[in-house]
């Protein structure tokens, strides 16, 4: 439960920082903040790929089976 609820989390800064990058976008006030921002996006990904893969591979959460 607690795997589920820090993947839900990261999901959902994942998405705040996607809207901050988008809000630095469109105000044309410094290309590093927005660059910034999504690369921080990037990195949530990539954290919450790897949670899912470990907690694959150790048996934490397991994929539904194929018919």
């Amino acid at each position: 439960m607690l795997l589920k609820l820090l993947i839900v989390l990261l999901l959902l800064m994942m998405i705040g920082n996607l809207l901050l990058g988008l809000k630095a976008m469109l105000s044309n006030r410094d290309p590093l903040l927005m660059s910034r921002y999504i690369g921080r996006r990037l990195l949530f990904a990539a954290i919450i790929l790897l949670i899912l893969i470990l907690a694959m591979a150790t048996g934490l959460l397991v994929p539904n089976p194929t018919p």
